[in-house]
């Protein structure tokens, strides 16, 4: 995970690698009698890499000049002049011949992705804002993770361990994870951030909320830092809490409510991913449809980092669930399969709704047999059952309980807990609709189990 020497005199002396399609299309438009700036701006727009090389060229010769910088593409390209563009802007590196490894390159492409996602929340907003500053925040919001997309080029490693702090809840942002990761590396972010500012002149600071550069006002400050966070946030589900707290600032932002606000970020994030589409890049989109709420998905499959267990098990469960759209049965199908192949509950029983009143008859059986068990159970002589039986509900039974327990149940019920395990009961219609008894080996399986079951309930048609 180490990073060059002196990664600062780097990253000056190597760009970072233009997206091939950007390259191309900006080389056919250089070749033109005539420079059509415009043009050239909207694709340099297009590709994070490309748009801070001009901002940061432009920056320098006015410093030179004791100038003030330049704050959009457009006047930073007529400042340089046709020569420049044409001289400079053919030489920058292209990802494709730059990031040779397949992975690296993916990791890098969807976090370009994420810089793009996030300029076009921004600018949807400063449109209903009527902020005449558009460029100069979009920009801005475009160059928010400049630096994170060095290091996917120079220390990938690092960047994904990055990665997995915010995962794992060891660090709270992408931002104190990468100044932790850079720490132990012995830089300190904040210098390295002016460093490289005074050499690209980023509009934006990429990790300190507080941090930028004195040409953003606070309102664009505050529309660049929610952009980067709803961007990132969305990468891992729609309906968790650092979403929704996001889009409760960014509706006070608007002066709208929450719903017209959602509905405004849920219509940019669409409209993305069909852009995204066509350019091959990774979109969150699809979570608006598959996340439950409450629930975190894994990152983005180009960042390289295997999703947990849990958050394995919630993405199959929400691709089974939407696929049967509602019929209990093959609900209860998807649940069992998710818990057996992606949690390996080996070992469980299902009792079903039987034609008997009060009755439940086994239907499933995949408990190595230690002593045969009863064909059906008589909710009457099983209160404990019965009464769970009445809503959506999960009981553990371990040792510390299960004499208490087995006072409410005959020996046809006590055999059934006779091992440490998860009983989860499934309510229909006013009636018990299934008993799903799960045995467990450890403890911790116990909340995996139970929050498997609490996103499962947001799909039951109760």
């Amino acid at each position: 995970m180490s990073l060059p020497a002196d990664w600062i005199e780097h990253l000056k002396a190597h760009p970072l690698p233009v997206r091939n399609e950007v390259h191309q299309r900006l080389v056919e438009l250089i070749r033109r009698d005539e420079l059509d700036f415009g043009e050239l701006s909207g694709w340099l727009r297009r590709d994070p890499a490309a748009a801070g090389f001009v901002m940061g060229a432009a920056a320098r010769a006015q410093r030179a000049k004791q100038r003030d910088a330049p704050h959009t593409l457009d006047h930073a390209l007529s400042l340089l002049g046709a020569g420049w563009i044409r001289q400079y802007l053919p030489s920058l590196p292209t990802l494709e011949e730059t990031l040779v490894d397949p992975a690296q390159r993916a990791g890098y492409l969807t976090a370009v992705a994420r810089s793009l996602h996030a300029a076009r929340h921004a600018e949807s907003w400063l449109v209903e804002l009527r902020d005449t500053s558009y460029e100069v925040v979009v920009v801005a919001t475009l160059l928010h993770n400049f630096l994170e997309l060095a290091l996917w080029r120079d220390a990938p490693d690092l960047i994904r361990s990055a990665l997995i702090a915010v995962q794992d809840r060891s660090q709270p942002t992408l931002g104190h994870a990468i100044s932790a990761a850079l720490h132990a590396q012995g830089i300190d972010l904040k210098s390295f951030e002016q460093a490289v500012n005074a050499h690209y002149y980023l509009p934006a600071q990429l990790f300190a909320d507080e941090a930028a550069t004195p040409i953003l006002a606070r309102q664009h400050q505050t529309i660049v830092l929610l952009a980067r966070r709803l961007a990132f946030f969305a990468e891992t589900g729609w309906y968790h809490a650092e979403i929704l707290a996001t889009q409760q600032e960014i509706s006070a932002l608007l002066k709208r409510d929450c719903p017209a606000t959602d509905s405004l970020i849920h219509q940019v994030a669409v409209q993305t991913a069909r852009e995204f589409a066509d350019m091959g890049f990774y979109s969150p989109a699809g979570l608006l449809i598959d996340t439950a709420p409450g629930s975190y998905w894994p990152y983005p499959a180009g960042y390289g980092i295997p999703p947990r267990p849990l958050e394995a098990a919630r993405l199959a469960l929400s691709a089974r669930c939407a696929k049967v759209r509602g019929q209990a049965g093959n609900l209860l199908k998807a649940l069992l399969t998710t818990l057996i192949e992606e949690l390996n509950c080996t070992e469980l029983l299902l009792f079903s709704r039987a034609v008997a009143p009060n009755q439940l008859a086994l239907s499933l059986n995949r408990r190595r047999a230690e002593e045969p068990l009863a064909a059906s159970l008589d909710l009457t002589q099983n209160p404990l059952l019965e009464r769970l039986l009445h809503g959506n509900k999960a009981l553990a039974v371990q040792a510390d309980n299960r004499s208490t327990l087995n006072r409410l149940l005959d020996a046809d019920g006590q055999r059934v807990i006779a091992r440490d395990c998860l009983i989860l009961t499934l309510h229909r219609q006013t009636q018990p609709f299934a008993l799903l008894v799960v045995d467990i080996d450890q403890p911790a399986t116990i909340d995996t189990l139970r929050s498997v079951f609490m996103a499962f309930q947001t799909y039951w048609p109760d």
